[in-house]
């Protein structure tokens, strides 16, 4: 039971890694002050397919970070018992 722990507190810093990688990959949804004038820099960023599949990746990768922490948090609560 030890080296499922060690196996998934692993897996579960590296997902944390991938998704502070993946966060800081995307673009700001409004990018200063230009969005409170609605100027058109704000309006066509350009890279909408690019952002579309990093928040496809940040969802997945947010969703395996939860069900390998709870995974954890209860394989945890088993080997104190």
């Amino acid at each position: 039971m030890q080296i499922l722990n060690t196996i998934l507190t692993v897996i579960l810093v590296l997902l944390s890694l991938g998704l502070i990688t993946v966060v800081t990959m995307q673009t700001p949804k409004s990018e200063g002050f230009g969005s409170v004038t609605n100027t058109p820099s704000s309006n066509f960023r350009g890279k909408a397919g690019y952002d579309d599949m990093l928040s496809g990746y940040t969802r997945t990768i947010a969703i395996l970070w939860f069900v390998t922490g709870f995974a954890l948090a209860i394989l945890n609560e088993v080997l104190v018992r």
